[in-house]
């Protein structure tokens, strides 16, 4: 048996852990094994990558685990074929957001999401690009966004939240575009403390009924945003002094999904955020 560790994890994940709940292999990429344990799904990850509410990042560089390796928990261990993930000690970092007291640059964030060269989200938030001239898909986001916006400006919070949640699913990849942006946008009612508005609750509300719209891993990221569980970068963003830092820090999540996290905090700071405080 070789011993291996779980260095850090999130509250949140070893409270799945320690569920008592039969555990099964998900899927395997480069860096990270998924598995699930009640229908919510935990990340196995290499000790080079970022931590998220569902990481648990372990001491070591790669993987030798398949779809058809044996896997158990007993006694604080992931046991996963000849391996023992001992997570008895691991440094637990609390992966809720609670009420924020910092003040977010808009500004900075916009200088930071034009120095992506993604071709996803960001084009909608940056200046001098043709939309047409882009994937169909930014050109529905953006009309879903645009639509949103007007709704928010007519107090139709029922219409905005439909649309808005409509984003689910939208996009490539393991975590589809739209879901990266909406985890952003509900990190930014966060940052603005506004939990408690009417819209907010009813978008919270869609999203929850929309969840099948989007894959197992994507779902799994939604849901932890829906119960204020965020990745280690989204929560300190108030702390970073910088756009080449934020950008820096962002733009390790995932392929574009970082930078598509971070233009849903800054549609929902800049836009929604100042149209809701205006018609309190």
């Amino acid at each position: 048996m070789f011993n291996q560790y779980v260095t850090k994890s999130t509250n949140y994940a070893i409270d799945v852990l320690n569920s008592n709940m039969p555990i099964k292999i998900h899927s395997i990429y480069e860096n990270t094994v998924n598995f699930t344990i009640n229908n919510q799904i935990l990340a196995l990850q290499t000790n080079n990558t970022v931590i998220s509410p569902i990481s648990l990042i372990t001491n070591l560089n790669s993987f030798n685990i398949n779809l058809y390796s044996k896997i158990y928990i007993s006694n604080n261990c992931i046991f996963i074929d000849n391996s023992c993930f001992d997570y008895s000690k691991t440094q637990i970092i609390d992966s809720k957001m609670h009420k924020n007291a910092l003040n977010i640059s808009c500004d900075m964030l916009k200088q930071a999401i034009y120095k992506s060269n993604f071709s996803s989200f960001n084009n909608i938030f940056s200046p001098n690009i043709d939309i047409n001239n882009n994937f169909l898909i930014i050109n529905a986001a953006k009309n879903k966004i645009d639509i949103c916006t007007n709704e928010l400006l007519n107090q139709n919070y029922e219409n905005a939240a439909n649309i808005l949640s409509s984003l689910i699913g939208l996009g490539i990849g393991l975590t589809p575009s739209g879901d990266d942006f909406l985890c952003g946008v509900l990190a930014g009612f966060i940052f603005d403390n506004l939990g408690k508005h009417l819209f907010v609750e009813l978008l919270k509300k869609q999203i929850q009924n929309s969840l099948q719209n989007t894959n197992d891993i994507s779902r799994a990221f939604l849901s932890c945003a829906l119960e204020d569980n965020f990745s280690n970068i989204v929560l300190n963003l108030g702390k970073y002094k910088s756009s080449d830092e934020i950008y820096d820090n962002f733009n390790k999540i995932g392929h574009s999904s970082g930078i598509d996290t971070l233009c849903g905090i800054y549609y929902c700071l800049n836009t929604i955020s100042k149209i809701l405080k205006k018609d309190a």
